[in-house]
């Protein structure tokens, strides 16, 4: 489909990095490192996210210290293993690692993979070259849901173009939240004041071992409803 608003743009190009683009883990290289340019490239990108009543309020804290990253894979490991035991509140959610999907749920058919990045990137955490945490100004956790999501809404889509501008440079990424169990000790690691909420951390290096390529998903059709709950077009 094309139209005036998208005349010169190549929307194969474009829909590629957005169907390839997804948390990285086994395939992170661990040796090279990412250009402090290349970085700063990706947020520039990211500052055009959208940001709740213009306020800007980003900020990014880019880790490329070896004694910082060794103190942040420590938390990791420690928020992996609350989760792992089911002491997290995700655990409420189930949104957990699961191996009771059906066979031809698209869910099961890499949850092998998936399992086995996850305990890479869990042990290797701290040689990714790079970690990023982007931070929002403002504490809402306590607030109403519209609050949050107006919150989230100005830093979480920010977060997620820096993936995308990455993923089309050649560099990975994933998206991992284990240090938000620690956010206190992690400000304390990186000088994060107070005031300031942290809300992902990603961790960056250069992609190897080929291309990526779009992963098993249930399709749209079966996931959306039209003008009320249940209803298909």
């Amino acid at each position: 489909m094309s139209n005036e608003a998208t005349r010169g743009i190549d929307l194969a190009s474009v829909d590629r990095v957005l169907r390839t683009t997804r948390s990285v883990r086994r395939r992170l290289d661990l040796d090279r490192p990412v250009p402090a340019e290349l970085i700063e490239e990706a947020i520039d990108v990211a500052l055009q996210a959208p940001t709740g009543a213009n306020s800007q309020g980003w900020r990014f804290v880019v880790v490329t210290d070896a004694a910082a990253r060794k103190r942040i894979g420590e938390l990791y490991r420690r928020g992996s293993e609350l989760y792992l035991q089911g002491k997290t509140g995700l655990s409420q959610t189930g949104m957990t690692v699961s191996s009771e999907y059906a066979a031809d749920d698209p869910r099961a058919l890499r949850m092998g993979a998936v399992v086995k990045s996850a305990v890479h990137l869990i042990e290797n955490i701290d040689r990714v070259p790079v970690h990023l945490i982007p931070c929002l100004q403002g504490r809402f956790v306590q607030e109403d849901l519209f609050t949050q999501g107006a919150m989230w809404g100005s830093i979480l889509p920010a977060a997620w173009s820096i993936m995308l501008a990455l993923r089309a440079r050649g560099v990975a990424s994933a998206w991992t939240t284990f240090t938000l169990l620690y956010e206190r000790e992690m400000s304390e690691i990186l000088g994060i004041p107070e005031g300031y909420t942290q809300a992902v951390l990603l961790p960056i290096a250069w992609l190897k071992q080929g291309d990526l390529h779009p992963a098993p998903r249930f399709s749209a059709r079966s996931l959306t409803f039209w003008n009320r709950w249940g209803a298909t077009r």
